[in-house]
């Protein structure tokens, strides 16, 4: 099972980049404004941006069929209780994606609903890493959830990321991605306008988790936290340095579309291998020593 639910989070994360560049080629109403037909058919005319948004939607199509088949894997197994309401999170994260699709081309693409499709998307992808981490575990997650500190302030971090992946879409789909430069705005580093402020806000956002991610970093290595954790955040930062470098050279070549699809398929690496990394903690603070999870609990209390 937990190769089926590695394929499908691979899966997922290749159709949350590729959506993006669905995106950035502005083929999003490749089939108008029909779903589930496109075009008025069921298998269109492939070609230009109808043959990118048709794919879109048949990469989907599978994901949903293995999504399926893993859920009733997971009810089959007789699985312990977190995993059975995780799978159960998991299809409604699914089914609440598929509506928020079809609205997206209802309703023309509108920036605030594909924003949000893309937080369903994230959330769903979590679903599958929480799953992925925890198929065929069988103990109890008691002393985890004794412990409420560190949980509160990784979630805090995953909020931030969560909203700033959404402050990202909403700046690329109502176009106010170039309101400001790569460093400042209209020739200053106050914004004046209502996209620069927005984009504004997504820097500081930006900003704040790239600090905090390095501040863990480095305490993980200070602290001696575990391998597997300080690995983990290590990568966690240098994928937030190349994305600032992404971030960049996405104003400087106006919005490119290479650099923009590049832009969101860190970001999502970023936000997988947070998510991941606190679901490793938390397995770790169940088979640890007490003398362990007080060594790990330096910073976060």
């Amino acid at each position: 099972m937990k190769r089926l639910v590695f394929l499908t989070i691979v899966l997922t994360y290749f159709l949350i980049v590729f959506g993006g560049y669905v995106a950035s080629s502005e083929s999003g109403m490749g089939c108008g404004p029909e779903w589930p037909l496109c075009n008025g058919l069921v298998i269109p005319i492939l070609e230009g941006d109808t043959l990118i948004e048709f794919a879109h939607r048949v990469i989907g199509v599978v994901l949903g069929i293995m999504s399926a088949v893993l859920y009733f894997s997971i009810q089959k197994s007789n699985p312990v209780r977190e995993l059975d309401k995780a799978s159960k999170v998991m299809m409604l994260l699914l089914i609440i994606q598929l509506l928020l699709g079809a609205a997206v081309v209802w309703m023309d693409v509108p920036a605030v609903v594909v924003s949000v499709h893309l937080i369903v998307a994230m959330l769903f992808l979590a679903a599958l890493i929480w799953i992925w981490r925890n198929a065929e575990e069988q103990r109890s997650l008691a002393v985890f959830r004794k412990d409420k500190s560190f949980q509160k302030k990784f979630n805090g971090l995953l909020i931030v990321t969560l909203l700033t992946l959404f402050l990202g879409a909403y700046i690329k789909h109502q176009s106010f991605g170039l309101s400001c430069g790569w460093l400042e705005c209209a020739n200053g580093f106050i914004p004046k306008s209502i996209p620069a402020m927005i984009q504004t806000g997504h820097r500081i956002l930006a900003g704040v988790l790239a600090f905090y991610i390095f501040i863990l970093t480095y305490l993980s290595f200070k602290n001696k936290w575990e391998a597997g954790l300080q690995n983990r955040l290590m990568a966690a930062s240098l994928l937030v340095l190349c994305q600032i470098i992404i971030g960049i050279l996405t104003i400087i070549s106006y919005i490119k579309i290479s650099w923009a699809v590049l832009h969101l398929a860190f970001g999502t690496a970023i936000f997988a291998i947070v998510f991941e990394a606190g679901v490793f903690v938390s397995q770790s603070r169940r088979v640890n020593s007490p003398g362990e999870i007080t060594r790990n609990q330096k910073y976060f209390g």
